[in-house]
């Protein structure tokens, strides 16, 4: 059977009256005809196997789907019907595991069993033995619910071996009826843990495994055995402590129950989304290995899904009901359970059916296509056991002429011995009747004589025919052991035949051969028949021939009696006429009785003597009959002789006809065969001197392309050394000059990378802000609003325009392919040394710039820090002075002009030394990309190199930048004499410094990193502030310059990111409160 999909049939319970006192509505609607349920209130709709209304009865829905399931038990294939569902919607009554023998409504395990048996009664040819067993999964434990010890006793084990699942322990007990199998049905069922809930008066807290194993044998066919499980499972219904009100112990059955329930759900997930290939969690729980065959394993399998009407329980309903969907997507496969020899076998006789068939419908083999190896194996096979059957038909041949051979022996013998019979008869006659005469008159001596000489002459003829018999058998034997040469020769023939057009020339012989081998055999069967029915007539003649030497004596004895009857008679007379003499003289009385006696005695003796003569008459009369069915008898033996001489005469002559015809053949297939030998004798001399004409031409091309290489290598040398002195003097700039291109445009991409990732994030926050403002316009309309928004989206659009310029660039570079061909251009070691020199140098020269300018930028950093401080005293002494004033009492206003001229003059200064200080930033910076694209000029100036992509840093280092219109005033504040700076002028000065230098961002100075592209600090302090790179980088200090005594940054993750994978900047403008940037495209 090939993958077989779980089939799902859903049953409807009736509504409860609980459900009814709740005013509980129906809220699932069966579509007649489709097989389809369809939930109203929550708008779907599900289609399964079967669909049973609420008003099915047990016998419709049993013959519906379970009916025709019962038969594959009987074609050796696994069946489980599973119930499963929300507690309380029906699955114990469906399935019939409660039993009770007067109830009308039984479920499917009494009517299933009531069917197996039924088939079995009709299967009158066939035993089978049938052991049924019971247990329930209780709290994760299982329990045998047919033993007959103690419940804390009876608990057992799963155990996993090659076979599959089995339950260590488990009671099996054979049955022979339904009657049985019911009973035991309900013995364990009284075993079964029950108990009581808010939504099911009798709940089951277990699940429950009614199993029926029924193995099947023919009669007189121990080949045929198969074997099948009947697996009938009662699952404990899935609930909710809220609704069933479980506490204690109920509550604890009720999350075991959940518990397996679960862990079978996921596997019905695993199996109907993904299928078998991926991993599917049997082990989760022992429900889930019990029902591990079940479930995308080897048996034919039913879901029943119960589900509950009422829609106070519709989210139980559609959880089952999406179970059971997804379970109609589960693949089982279900194969013949039965002995795996004896499947092996068939399988092997079904593969050879499958490859014959497919043999002759191929077109391959009428266009005389090569085979597969396969076919040849196959036709190798088919050779060699033609070969076998040549040899066994060549030894039923010889035996069948042996065995003529000695019937003919057994013929002459038959009639030598009938011949010395007959003699031997006629010479004891002549010497009983001379033996008479010699006896009667002994001076008859001449005639004795004569009748000796003939006696002797007699026996001369006697040893002369014995001595023919003998010439004969020995002719006999000869011919047969020329028989047997010949035998021989056409064995050894068939043996060292193997050229397969020999083989096509020996089928004519082979056919021939059985055809007279079968012609043989029957002829010998006849032959052997004969023998039987003359064996059989002349025991028949034998006993009649005694019969007929008891006849003659039997005639001599009557012959006999009758004289003495006529002598009895004489003497009878004689004694009647004495007594009458007697009578007649007067004489004694007793003289006359005693003659009287006498003649009784007589009569008596006549009498007895006339009943035998009688009998011997009966006798005699019968022996005529024995005489003429003696005469049949011999004329039949004398027939079936004759006939048997004619057989075995034929089966003579065929085989000598035969035995010509085939040594005539086997001298042509000789003759064929040395041909053949020769023939393939030349060919293996031709291939042997092209084989050695290949070598040669093979050895002299290999010399000829060998001294063409040489030649090539040594041109090549030449070649390469005559352009190694021309550009001995320029490699090393080259390969300076290329180094330092690939770097320039690496870190150009990086850092447009950095851009693309900021301008996205922009973009995100104006998509945000534009969302808050058109849900604003909903709500509160206005001009101002609407401005807002058209600026936004014009942002929008702009950072759209840039985003997908900067993803083009970085495509054009093409940093993948560049990364995985970059040192293709390197050639030798030397130019590779030489990149790796180049490589270091730029290393430790930028590292040295760059450390230099860092160490000038702390500096003004911590200059920068010393003003803001002084600013905050100021602050804090300003706060002072005006509360001090307050407490006072002196006049605000005049103050307040103090106040501001004094801010004025400190803010102006201030404001003067931190322009001092930008100013100066800025140059470190422009000498930075100075020296930069100064040493990559000077690197290229003494080659031609190709055209440099422009740097992405360049295009977008002065491309666009962010103000903020709010911020900038028109006025000149820094020259204003009655302008004081305040803590607001700060705040705006950082954000005005923060925002301008958005786009100088793109080519600030890169952050200090390793050789292997790591962040790297030199700081000389506490690496506390943002003045630190690796701080300000949100990365952890590691191997880096600063002291590591006095470092703070040695206690966060460390996240270091390499320079070709993870580049970023600092931290996004996101939270500024920047309201109108703009973006100003240069002109190109």
């Amino acid at each position: 059977m090939t993958d077989d999909l779980v089939k799902v049939a859903v049953r409807i319970r009736p509504m409860i009256q609980s459900e009814l006192d709740k005013g509980s509505q129906t809220c699932l609607n069966v579509i007649p005809g489709q097989q389809q349920i369809h939930i109203p209130s929550a708008e779907k709709a599900f289609t399964f196997n079967y669909v049973f209304a609420s008003d099915s009865s047990q016998e419709h829905f049993y013959n519906s789907a379970i009916k025709n399931m019962v038969s594959n038990i009987f074609e050796g294939y696994n069946v489980t019907i599973l119930a499963y569902g929300q507690t309380g919607s029906g699955k114990t009554f469906s399935m019939g595991t409660n039993y009770n023998e007067n109830d009308a409504n039984c479920g499917i395990i009494p009517r299933a069993v009531h069917d197996i048996f039924e088939q079995i009664g009709l299967k009158k040819d066939w035993d089978f033995t049938v052991t049924v067993s019971f247990m329930e999964l209780y709290k994760e434990q299982l329990y045998d619910l047919l033993s007959k010890k103690p419940r804390n006793q009876c608990a057992v084990d799963i155990r996993e071996d090659v076979k599959g699942i089995r339950i260590v322990g488990l009671t099996e007990v054979p049955v022979n009826d339904t009657a049985s199998t019911l009973q035991c049905l309900a013995d364990g069922s009284l075993c079964r843990a029950t108990g009581a809930t808010a939504m099911n008066v009798q709940s089951s807290r277990s699940h429950a495994i009614f199993t029926i194993s029924v193995k099947q044998e023919k009669k007189n066919e121990p080949d045929s055995a198969k074997f099948a499980k009947f697996h009938l499972v009662d699952l404990a219904g899935s609930e909710r402590s809220k609704k069933t009100q479980a506490t204690g112990e109920r509550f604890k059955e009720g999350v075991n129950i959940n518990k397996g329930l679960l862990a079978l759900g996921n596997v019905i997930s695993q199996l109907g989304e993904n299928g078998n290939s991926s991993y599917v969690g049997y082990r989760d729980s022992k429900l889930t290995r019990l029902l591990q065959d079940s479930l995308g394993g080897n048996s034919v399998t039913l879901m029943i899904a119960c589900v509950s009407p009422a829609d106070y329980n519709i989210e139980e309903t559609i959880s089952t009901l999406r179970y059971a969907d997804r379970a109609k997507k589960i693949k089982n496969k279900p194969i013949v359970n039965q002995d795996p020899h004896i499947a092996e076998i068939t399988n092997l006789k079904k593969i050879i059916k499958e490859l014959q068939s497919a043999l002759y419908t191929s077109p391959d083999v009428n266009n005389g296509n090569s085979c597969p190896p396969e076919h040849q194996e196959l036709v190798e096979k088919n050779r060699s056991l033609q070969r076998k059957l040549r040899g066994l038909t060549e030894t039923l041949n010889s035996n069948l002429a042996e065995m003529v051979h000695m019937h003919e022996l057994a013929d002459l013998a038959e009639q030598s011995r009938e011949q010395f019979k007959t003699s031997i008869a006629a010479i004891l006659e002549d010497c009983e009747n001379l033996l008479k005469e010699f006896d009667s008159d002994s001076s008859t001596m001449e005639s004795q004589k004569t009748k000796l000489e003939n006696i002797c002459f007699k026996i001369m003829a006697i040893q002369k025919e014995q001595k023919e018999a003998i010439d004969k058998l020995v002719t006999y034997e000869l011919s047969m052991e020329c028989n047997n040469d010949l035998s021989t020769n056409s064995e050894i023939l068939s043996n060292s035949i193997e050229n397969p057009n020999i083989h096509n020339e020996t089928y004519d012989l082979d056919e021939k051969h059985e055809e007279h081998t079968l012609q043989q055999a029957e002829r010998v069967e006849d032959v052997q028949y004969i023998n039987r029915q003359l064996a059989i007539k002349e025991e028949l003649v034998s006993n009649l021939l005694k019969n007929s030497s008891q006849v003659a004596e039997y005639q001599k004895e009557l012959d006999e009696m009758e004289q003495e009857i006529k002598t009895l008679h004489a003497e009878k007379d004689e004694l009647l006429q004495q007594l009458k003499n007697v009578q007649a003289n007067n004489a004694s009385a007793k003289l006359a009785e005693a003659r009287r006696k006498k003649v009784q005695e007589l009569e008596k003796k006549i009498a007895e003597l006339q009943r035998k003569c009688l009998e011997q008459n009966k006798v005699i009369k019968n022996k005529e009959k024995s005489d003429i069915q003696i005469k049949s008898l011999s004329n039949e033996i004398t027939n079936l002789k004759q006939t048997k001489v004619k057989l075995i005469r034929s089966m003579r002559s065929e085989t000598d006809k035969f035995n010509k015809w085939k040594r005539s053949r086997e001298q042509e297939l000789v003759k064929l065969k040395d041909q053949d030998r020769k023939r393939l004798n030349q060919i293996n001399k031709m291939q042997a001197e092209h084989n050695k004409q290949k070598n040669v031409f093979r050895r002299k091309m290999e010399e000829a392309q060998a001294i063409q290489k040489r030649l090539k290598d040594a041109l090549d040398l030449q070649k390469r050394a005559t352009l190694r002195k021309e550009k001995t003097a320029n490699a090393k700039d080259d390969i300076h000059a290329w180094v330092t291109q690939e770097l320039e445009v690496l870190l150009s991409t990086v850092y447009a990378e950095c851009t693309l990732n900021k301008l996205k994030k922009d973009k995100a926050v104006f998509a945000k802000q534009l969302a808050e403002l058109q849900l604003q316009k909903e709500s509160q309309p206005s001009q101002s609003n609407q401005a807002q928004i058209s600026e936004l989206m014009e942002f929008v659009e702009l950072r759209n325009k840039q985003i997908k310029n900067l993803e083009q660039n970085i495509q054009e570079s093409n940093q993948e392919n560049r990364a995985k061909t970059r040192w293709q251009a390197l050639s030798s070691m030397t130019d590779a040394k030489e990149a790796l020199k180049t490589l270091f140098d730029i290393t430790a020269a930028k590292g040295k710039d760059f450390s230099l300018l860092q160490s000038k930028y702390h500096d003004l950093e911590e200059t920068v820090e010393k003003m803001k401080a002084q600013i905050e005293k100021y602050e804090i002494r300003e706060s002072n002075s005006k509360l001090r004033k307050k407490d006072l009492g002196l006049p605000e206003q005049r103050d307040d002009l103090l106040d501001d001229s004094e801010k004025d003059t400190q803010i102006e200064q201030l404001k003067q030394q931190v322009e001092e200080y930008k100013q100066k930033i800025d140059i470190l910076e422009n000498r930075i990309l100075t020296e930069h694209n100064s040493n990559s000029k000077e690197s290229r100036h003494n080659r031609n190199p190709k055209p440099k992509p422009k740097p992405l840093t360049d295009l977008y280092e002065t491309s666009f930048g962010f103000t903020d219109e709010s911020i900038i005033n028109d006025d000149d504040d820094e020259n204003d004499p009655d302008w004081t700076k305040t803590p607001l002028y700060n705040r705006i000065q950082k954000l005005e410094k923060t925002t301008k230098n958005v786009g100088k961002d793109i080519t600030a100075v890169p952050m200090k990193r390793s050789f292997s592209g790591e962040v790297k600090c030199s700081c000389k302090t506490q690496c506390s502030s943002r003045l630190c790179t690796c701080r300000r980088n949100e990365v952890s200090c590691g191997n880096c310059n600063c002291d590591p005594n006095l470092c703070q940054n040695q206690f966060t993750e460390n996240t270091r990111r390499t320079l070709f994978t993870d580049v970023k900047t600092e931290q996004e403008l996101e939270n500024s409160e920047m309201k109108k940037p703009k973006l100003e495209i240069k002109s190109e």
